[in-house]
Protein backbone atom coordinates (compact mmCIF):
# COMPACT_ATOMS: atom_id res chain seq x y z
CA UNK A 1 0.00 0.00 0.00
CA UNK A 2 2.80 2.39 0.96
CA UNK A 3 4.57 1.56 -2.30
CA UNK A 4 1.42 2.36 -4.25
CA UNK A 5 1.02 5.70 -2.46
CA UNK A 6 4.69 6.56 -3.02
CA UNK A 7 4.48 5.55 -6.66
CA UNK A 8 1.34 7.63 -7.15
CA UNK A 9 2.97 10.63 -5.45
CA UNK A 10 6.06 10.36 -7.63
CA UNK A 11 3.98 10.07 -10.79
CA UNK A 12 1.97 13.12 -9.73
CA UNK A 13 5.13 15.10 -8.97
CA UNK A 14 6.72 14.11 -12.27
CA UNK A 15 3.54 15.04 -14.15
CA UNK A 16 3.42 18.42 -12.39
CA UNK A 17 7.06 19.11 -13.28
CA UNK A 18 6.44 18.14 -16.90
CA UNK A 19 3.39 20.41 -16.99
CA UNK A 20 5.37 23.34 -15.59
CA UNK A 21 8.18 22.78 -18.11
CA UNK A 22 5.65 22.54 -20.94
CA UNK A 23 3.97 25.78 -19.86
CA UNK A 24 7.37 27.51 -19.65
CA UNK A 25 8.33 26.33 -23.12
CA UNK A 26 5.02 27.54 -24.53
CA UNK A 27 5.40 30.93 -22.84
CA UNK A 28 9.00 31.23 -24.06
CA UNK A 29 7.92 30.85 -27.66
CA UNK A 30 4.56 32.61 -27.56
CA UNK A 31 5.23 35.42 -25.08
CA UNK A 32 8.96 36.28 -25.12
CA UNK A 33 8.23 39.81 -23.86
CA UNK A 34 6.66 38.39 -20.70
CA UNK A 35 9.70 36.15 -20.21
CA UNK A 36 12.00 39.10 -20.89
CA UNK A 37 10.37 41.07 -18.08
CA UNK A 38 10.15 38.06 -15.77
CA UNK A 39 13.82 37.09 -16.11
CA UNK A 40 14.84 40.74 -15.69
CA UNK A 41 12.85 40.94 -12.46
CA UNK A 42 14.66 37.81 -11.26
CA UNK A 43 18.07 39.36 -11.96
CA UNK A 44 18.70 37.02 -14.93
CA UNK A 45 19.96 39.76 -17.22
CA UNK A 46 21.55 37.57 -19.91
CA UNK A 47 18.38 35.49 -20.21
CA UNK A 48 16.38 38.71 -20.39
CA UNK A 49 18.54 39.80 -23.32
CA UNK A 50 17.88 36.51 -25.11
CA UNK A 51 14.13 36.89 -24.69
CA UNK A 52 14.35 40.53 -25.77
CA UNK A 53 15.93 39.37 -29.01
CA UNK A 54 13.22 36.75 -29.50
CA UNK A 55 10.60 39.45 -29.00
CA UNK A 56 12.35 41.56 -31.64
CA UNK A 57 12.26 38.61 -34.04
CA UNK A 58 8.56 38.26 -33.35
CA UNK A 59 7.45 41.89 -33.40
CA UNK A 60 10.31 43.96 -34.87
CA UNK A 61 10.39 46.10 -31.70
CA UNK A 62 13.60 48.16 -31.81
CA UNK A 63 13.47 48.72 -28.05
CA UNK A 64 13.84 44.97 -27.59
CA UNK A 65 16.64 44.69 -30.15
CA UNK A 66 18.49 47.56 -28.49
CA UNK A 67 18.05 45.96 -25.09
CA UNK A 68 19.35 42.65 -26.43
CA UNK A 69 22.36 44.41 -27.96
CA UNK A 70 23.23 46.39 -24.83
CA UNK A 71 22.95 43.37 -22.54
CA UNK A 72 25.20 41.28 -24.80
CA UNK A 73 27.73 44.15 -24.93
CA UNK A 74 27.63 44.60 -21.16
CA UNK A 75 28.29 40.91 -20.53
CA UNK A 76 31.13 40.68 -23.06
CA UNK A 77 29.25 38.46 -25.53
CA UNK A 78 30.83 40.46 -28.32
CA UNK A 79 30.05 38.27 -31.33
CA UNK A 80 26.37 38.19 -30.40
CA UNK A 81 26.39 41.91 -29.65
CA UNK A 82 27.93 42.68 -33.05
CA UNK A 83 25.28 40.69 -34.89
CA UNK A 84 22.55 42.52 -33.01
CA UNK A 85 24.22 45.89 -33.63
CA UNK A 86 24.39 45.21 -37.37
CA UNK A 87 20.65 44.51 -37.42
CA UNK A 88 19.99 47.67 -35.44
CA UNK A 89 22.25 49.86 -37.56
CA UNK A 90 20.78 48.55 -40.80
CA UNK A 91 17.19 49.23 -39.74
CA UNK A 92 15.59 52.00 -41.79
CA UNK A 93 14.03 53.49 -38.64
CA UNK A 94 17.19 53.46 -36.53
CA UNK A 95 18.00 57.18 -36.86
CA UNK A 96 14.45 58.21 -35.98
CA UNK A 97 14.43 55.74 -33.12
CA UNK A 98 17.59 57.27 -31.68
CA UNK A 99 16.29 60.80 -32.20
CA UNK A 100 13.40 59.95 -29.87
CA UNK A 101 15.96 59.36 -27.11
CA UNK A 102 16.63 56.51 -24.72
CA UNK A 103 13.51 54.48 -23.91
CA UNK A 104 12.09 54.96 -20.44
CA UNK A 105 11.95 51.94 -18.19
CA UNK A 106 10.15 51.65 -14.86
CA UNK A 107 13.27 50.06 -13.35
CA UNK A 108 15.71 52.68 -14.69
CA UNK A 109 16.21 56.03 -12.99
CA UNK A 110 16.49 59.12 -15.18
CA UNK A 111 20.05 59.74 -13.98
CA UNK A 112 21.08 56.30 -15.29
CA UNK A 113 20.17 57.21 -18.86
CA UNK A 114 22.79 58.80 -21.13
CA UNK A 115 22.65 62.60 -21.01
CA UNK A 116 24.04 62.90 -24.53
CA UNK A 117 22.96 61.64 -27.96
CA UNK A 118 21.42 58.18 -27.77
CA UNK A 119 22.77 57.51 -31.28
CA UNK A 120 26.29 58.32 -30.08
CA UNK A 121 25.82 56.17 -27.00
CA UNK A 122 24.77 53.10 -28.98
CA UNK A 123 27.47 53.65 -31.60
CA UNK A 124 30.02 53.98 -28.80
CA UNK A 125 28.93 50.61 -27.41
CA UNK A 126 29.30 49.16 -30.91
CA UNK A 127 32.79 50.67 -31.23
CA UNK A 128 33.82 48.97 -27.99
CA UNK A 129 32.50 45.65 -29.25
CA UNK A 130 34.29 46.03 -32.59
CA UNK A 131 37.55 46.97 -30.86
CA UNK A 132 37.42 43.94 -28.58
CA UNK A 133 36.88 41.70 -31.60
CA UNK A 134 39.67 43.31 -33.65
CA UNK A 135 42.64 40.98 -34.22
CA UNK A 136 45.07 43.32 -35.98
CA UNK A 137 46.13 46.94 -36.17
CA UNK A 138 44.29 47.25 -39.49
CA UNK A 139 41.06 46.01 -37.91
CA UNK A 140 41.50 48.39 -34.97
CA UNK A 141 42.04 51.27 -37.37
CA UNK A 142 38.85 50.26 -39.18
CA UNK A 143 37.02 50.56 -35.86
CA UNK A 144 38.39 54.08 -35.46
CA UNK A 145 37.14 54.96 -38.93
CA UNK A 146 33.73 53.60 -37.96
CA UNK A 147 33.67 55.78 -34.85
CA UNK A 148 34.75 58.85 -36.84
CA UNK A 149 32.15 58.07 -39.50
CA UNK A 150 29.40 58.45 -36.94
CA UNK A 151 30.51 62.00 -36.13
CA UNK A 152 28.48 64.91 -37.47
CA UNK A 153 30.87 67.12 -39.40
CA UNK A 154 33.19 69.20 -37.23
CA UNK A 155 31.10 68.83 -34.08
CA UNK A 156 32.78 66.86 -31.27
CA UNK A 157 30.02 66.22 -28.70
CA UNK A 158 30.39 64.74 -25.24
CA UNK A 159 29.90 61.00 -25.13
CA UNK A 160 30.70 60.47 -28.80
CA UNK A 161 31.92 57.07 -30.11
CA UNK A 162 35.56 58.17 -30.42
CA UNK A 163 35.65 58.96 -26.69
CA UNK A 164 34.04 55.60 -25.91
CA UNK A 165 36.59 53.85 -28.11
CA UNK A 166 39.50 55.65 -26.46
CA UNK A 167 38.24 54.55 -23.04
CA UNK A 168 37.96 50.93 -24.21
CA UNK A 169 41.47 51.02 -25.72
CA UNK A 170 43.19 52.46 -22.64
CA UNK A 171 46.54 50.76 -22.27
CA UNK A 172 46.91 50.19 -26.03
CA UNK A 173 49.52 52.90 -26.56
CA UNK A 174 50.14 52.17 -30.25
CA UNK A 175 46.47 52.40 -31.14
CA UNK A 176 45.90 55.52 -29.05
CA UNK A 177 48.91 57.13 -30.73
CA UNK A 178 47.35 56.46 -34.12
CA UNK A 179 44.04 57.79 -32.83
CA UNK A 180 45.66 61.06 -31.79
CA UNK A 181 47.34 61.47 -35.16
CA UNK A 182 44.07 60.72 -36.94
CA UNK A 183 42.17 63.27 -34.84
CA UNK A 184 44.80 65.91 -35.51
CA UNK A 185 44.28 65.35 -39.24
CA UNK A 186 40.56 66.10 -38.86
CA UNK A 187 39.02 69.53 -38.39
CA UNK A 188 36.93 69.08 -35.26
CA UNK A 189 35.96 72.05 -33.17
CA UNK A 190 38.33 72.50 -30.25
CA UNK A 191 35.66 72.26 -27.57
CA UNK A 192 36.07 70.90 -24.05
CA UNK A 193 35.33 67.30 -25.08
CA UNK A 194 37.95 67.41 -27.83
CA UNK A 195 40.60 69.12 -25.70
CA UNK A 196 40.10 66.72 -22.78
CA UNK A 197 40.47 63.70 -25.04
CA UNK A 198 43.56 65.07 -26.76
CA UNK A 199 45.08 65.84 -23.37
CA UNK A 200 44.40 62.26 -22.28
CA UNK A 201 46.00 60.99 -25.48
CA UNK A 202 49.03 63.25 -25.11
CA UNK A 203 52.21 61.29 -24.73
CA UNK A 204 50.97 58.28 -26.66
CA UNK A 205 52.73 59.41 -29.84
CA UNK A 206 56.05 57.70 -30.39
Amino acid sequence: MKRLILKTALITLFSAICLVVLVMVIVCYTAPRAMMNFTASMGMESASGTFAYREYEKSGDLDCLTRAFLIAEKHGDDETALKRWELLYADAHFADYCAAGAPKDEEVEDDELPAYSYYDYLAGCAARVKYRLAKSDAEKDAVLEFALGVMDGEHFPAGNPVIALAAEARGDADFLSRMRERLEAEHFEKNDSYLRLMEALEGTNA
